[in-house]
């Protein structure tokens, strides 16, 4: 017998303690209804749907919507939050890797590289000016590069 869906429910718990939370007037009330607290709800629920009701899919999806729900509410809150590139690269690699560790099927290489990536960005302020002067004599031709490694990905044979 199938688990039922909790994914619904869940979504219907977070939604209605939302709307309690701005009911009340709370004196915290203010802090926690916003938009990005509705993109770490339906994250939340679904990360719960997929460790539940054993459905990996639904790991990648509430995981970039949780981390980027932190990461949207954070940045205006705590002066410390990184705003670069690498935080984003960082929630893609969680996610692929949180996927991984429960499906064990993919996501193990592309995770780990985008957490190498996010770490480096993150740690080292000086590489978004060492890639552009690196990578300077590139200009406008670098969406080839990826254009060129599609087409290799479609037309291998698996």
């Amino acid at each position: 017998m199938k688990r039922q869906s909790v994914f619904p429910g869940v979504l219907f718990i977070g939604i209605g303690l939302f709307y309690l939370i701005q009911t009340l007037n709370l004196p915290f009330s203010a802090q926690i209804t916003n938009w990005q607290i509705i993109l770490i709800l339906i994250g939340i629920a679904m990360i719960i749907q997929g460790l539940i009701a054993k459905e990996g899919h639904m790991l990648f999806p509430g995981t970039l919507l949780l981390g980027l729900g932190l990461h949207l509410y954070f940045i205006n809150k705590l002066s410390i939050w990184p705003d670069t590139w690498g935080m984003y690269a960082l929630i893609l690699g969680a996610a692929y890797l949180i996927t991984y560790y429960k499906t064990k099927k993919t996501g193990l290489v592309p995770g780990l590289i985008l957490l190498a990536i996010a770490i480096i960005e993150l740690l080292y302020t000086g590489l978004e000016i060492w890639l552009a002067s690196t990578f300077s004599f590139i200009g406008e031709f670098w969406p080839i590069v990826f254009i060129v490694l599609g087409i290799y990905l479609v037309t291998k044979k698996k």
